[in-house]
């Protein structure tokens, strides 16, 4: 590892102990049978500790043994200003305010959702972050320096991944990114390259034409462009679009590393279980206003409850007794194999139901927020607040 180096890569410190990644993923139970992609070498432990929160909760799965990874040796608490900071943000349309008086901040190690439905302005939003949409008032700052007007080299620590982008189809993906790490100036051009595409789960595919690649593959292929020049902030509109569901635990994989490097990371969707899943903190837009912004504990209180569902292989028995004994489980329908139940409380305490399920040894398979009623839930509680 070279935590200095600034780049984000799979590493190993020698004399500290070495963790067979692949046996790890596939203990754990949502893992099973996923070690698509996966690299070969082991990644350096470090102490393990018990997750606190929803985020730390769904690294504690994926990432049971705290598995280290080297990004830009950023400490979290010693930076005196946000990575990325948007003040009263507005952008008016000749028809429409798409957006209209938005700030937020966000912090170095965040994994931010942007949450609304079509035509909230979250892709606006990004865009005008990011210096492709000319904004009517408002300043985006990064590191307290306000990017407009400023060098290129601060620009560099800004990185947007649009969605549907599109990539150039005679062209291989090796010739894609060699062409973006030349024009960024990429240091270590051919070495970053295959770090990105390692990342990105593309190494196989380095030599096959952007025509012949699917769509997730093309997806996955933007976002290794988006990870070449090691970005500080990342703009993330849509990531997983396109990508199937194996894909989509490496990138939530990725972003859980992005932000143990002390990235910071503005991800938008309108699939609301989908972020929920691993952000920290969000922010709910409706008709170009932010309603509604915080921790992913304190928006739980919020809309008052989930409805959620899990699933285990065996001892259905003491599954379902940890179920009834648990306060704040309710509603519970039994599944053959699972059960569906409403959970009334925050994300530490859901995280400390799923923790006692594994602890009591019952095998869980799924464990996840049903969509519709989540996504009611925030959209209402984002309603209610412009009222």
């Amino acid at each position: 590892m070279n935590p200095g180096s600034g780049t984000v890569r799979w590493g190993e410190t020698p004399g500290e102990p070495r963790v067979d990644w692949r046996a790890l993923l596939r203990q754990c139970p949502r893992n099973q049978g996923s070690d698509k992609a996966l690299p070969s070498n082991a990644i350096t432990a470090r102490e393990d500790a018990r997750p606190t929160n929803f985020l730390a909760e769904l690294r504690h799965c994926l990432n049971p043994a705290g598995l280290a990874f080297s990004g830009t040796g950023i400490m979290l608490d010693a930076m005196a200003e946000p990575l990325l900071a948007i003040e009263h943000l507005r952008v008016d349309f000749p028809d429409v305010v798409a957006v209209n008086d938005l700030s937020l901040t966000v912090e170095a190690g965040d994994i931010c959702g942007l949450v609304g439905p079509n035509g909230a302005g979250k892709t606006t939003t990004l865009r005008a972050v990011s210096g492709l949409q000319e904004r009517t008032r408002g300043a985006v700052k990064v590191s307290g320096r306000e990017l407009n007007g400023e060098s290129d080299e601060l620009k560099k620590r800004l990185g947007f991944m649009p969605d549907f982008s599109p990539v150039y189809e005679l062209l291989t993906a090796v010739e894609f990114l060699d062409h973006f790490a030349r024009a960024y100036n990429v240091p270590n051009r051919a070495h970053r390259i295959e770090e990105c595409l390692e990342l990105t789960w593309l190494t196989d595919n380095r030599n096959v034409l952007g025509e012949e690649l699917s769509r997730g593959m093309k997806q996955r292929l933007v976002l290794a462009k988006t990870l070449l020049p090691d970005p500080q902030v990342f703009l993330l509109d849509e990531p997983a679009s396109g990508l199937d569901p194996l894909e989509r635990l490496e990138l939530w994989k990725l972003l859980l590393q992005l932000h143990d490097a002390g990235k910071a990371v503005l991800i938008s969707s309108h699939l609301v279980t989908e972020l929920s899943s691993f952000c920290n903190k969000a922010a709910i837009l409706d008709r170009g206003r932010l309603v509604l912004v915080g921790t992913m504990s304190e928006l739980g209180q919020r809309m008052n409850h989930r409805r959620m569902s899990v699933r285990w292989r065996g001892d259905e028995p003491k599954a379902m007794q940890v179920l009834n004994d648990t306060p704040g489980v309710k509603h519970i329908v039994s599944a053959g194999g699972g059960a569906t139940f409403d959970f009334y409380g925050d994300a530490d305490a859901l995280h400390e139901l799923l923790r006692v399920l594994i602890s009591e040894e019952v095998h869980v398979t799924e464990w996840r927020s049903l969509q519709d009623e989540w996504e009611r839930n925030v959209l209402r509680s984002g309603a209610k607040a412009l009222m």
